[in-house]
């Protein structure tokens, strides 16, 4: 069961050091998307003088999905820039403003994105950009389709792509692509079809646990892996057991943001069991562990599990406090997308409990921060609320307001007329 996983890692480990092909046509399906992002990871820390850029955004349609990559891509180069900044070397160029622009095409937006990226690479030695766009759920096929033809340089390469290699995704499930281009005989893309199971996958973490030949940090990761796989796969036991060692080992060491981690991670086994008052206890506790270390992006995704929770309990009041926090915090890392999904939560939460006044404050505080940032998505959403709400209201002429502003971010999103 470990061959195919090894076989996996070995074409994508050529596929970076190889120098005849841009493209690398991945047929996966959606559960086998962890495992070779594991690989890809693995290369990464194996390849230190290498940029790696790996996104697993699911794709609703091709606007939604070049918003958020670019944004993904934004917070590693800001990632990448604190650590520039701690050993006294420059920021990376920022990313232009063709990115980001709504009313340029998606597959436009990506292109530019990758050709950015490569700027990135120093301009001596031999360095190598790796970006992998793997989309975990591809609902819009025709979307997707259309990415990939205007990716794939059909056309042949340009100077700038000999440095750059780009994995992108047919699904497995349902596959067109790889057909498609091997009778076309397009040359420079690679294919190649994985066959692993999420149990093969499961099975290799756990050897990788078990291999007293590796450096214990490295399987204690897989140790935390295979504590995932447990959870997905409903073995609550095995991974509570999983997850116990490791908070140990963590305490040992004193890693408080891990040991944050491991506690949410039995938090969220007791959530899918139901045990809901236990789960929100353990997320508490590991909200406690990540305050202490000061660990915000911790302390980010925490607020909201425990905001959705809360939700879930109809503790509405607590949950809008909850994603309040998380809004601030979002806002201390810089994160001006999550800042505004998350005060629309809010802005949900409060409304559920009757706080009408705080539903609209919480809502107007997140189109703001989407306006601010193009995050036409979320504007629309919030838009949609507060229009509503103002209708309900008897303030008419604001809700007219809104829905002006409606149709022209409708326009922006959908490329074409209003409704």
């Amino acid at each position: 069961m470990v061959q195919p996983v090894e076989e996996l890692n070995h074409v994508l480990s050529s596929f970076v050091e190889q120098t005849d092909s841009f493209t690398l046509l991945l047929t996966t399906r959606d559960e086998e998307i962890p495992l070779v992002v594991r690989g890809l990871d693995s290369l990464d820390g194996e390849s230190p003088s290498d940029v790696f850029f790996t996104d697993v955004t699911a794709l609703e349609n091709t606007r939604q999905y070049a918003d958020q990559v670019v944004r993904n891509a934004w917070t590693q180069s800001e990632e990448a820039n604190a650590e520039r900044k701690s050993r006294g070397a420059p920021p990376l160029d920022p990313i232009p403003a063709t990115c980001w622009a709504p009313d340029l095409a998606p597959a436009q937006r990506l292109a530019a994105l990758i050709r950015h990226m490569a700027s990135w690479l120093p301009k001596d030695g031999d360095h190598r950009l790796l970006v992998s766009l793997l989309p975990g759920d591809i609902r819009d096929r025709d979307g997707h389709a259309q990415l990939l033809g205007a990716l794939i340089p059909f056309g042949g390469y340009e100077e700038w792509m000999k440095r750059v290699r780009l994995i992108v995704r047919d699904d497995g499930a349902a596959p067109f692509a790889h057909a498609a281009l091997q009778k076309s005989g397009v040359k420079g893309v690679l294919l190649y079809t994985t066959n692993v199971t999420v149990g093969a996958i499961a099975d290799a973490t756990a050897r990788e646990a078990e291999n007293r030949e590796l450096p214990p940090v490295h399987r204690i990761n897989a140790l935390l892996q295979c504590a995932t796989f447990d959870v997905g796969l409903g073995r609550y036991e095995a991974a509570l057991q999983k997850y116990g060692t490791l908070y140990t080992y963590y305490d040992k060491f004193q890693v408080h943001e891990m040991r944050a981690l491991v506690v949410q991670g039995v938090g969220d086994v007791m959530s899918r069991i139901g045990r809901l008052p236990a789960a929100r206890e353990k997320y508490l506790q590991a909200l406690d562990i990540a305050s202490n270390a000061k660990s915000v992006m911790m302390i980010l995704h925490l607020c909201i599990a425990i905001g959705d929770l809360d939700m879930r309990m109809q503790a509405y009041a607590e949950a809008a406090r909850s994603y309040g926090l998380g809004a601030q915090a979002a806002d201390k890392t810089g994160n001006a997308f999550a800042r505004a999904d998350l005060l629309e939560k809010c802005g949900e939460a409060h409304a559920a409990c009757g706080d009408m006044q705080g539903a609209t404050q919480a809502w107007t505080a997140s189109a703001n921060a989407a306006r601010d940032f193009a995050y036409d998505a979320r504007l629309y959403s919030v838009l949609q609320r507060l229009r509503d709400l103002s209708s309900r209201a008897g303030y008419h002429e604001l809700a007219s307001d809104y829905e002006r502003e409606l149709v022209a971010v409708h326009q922006r999103l959908s490329g074409g007329d209003g409704p």
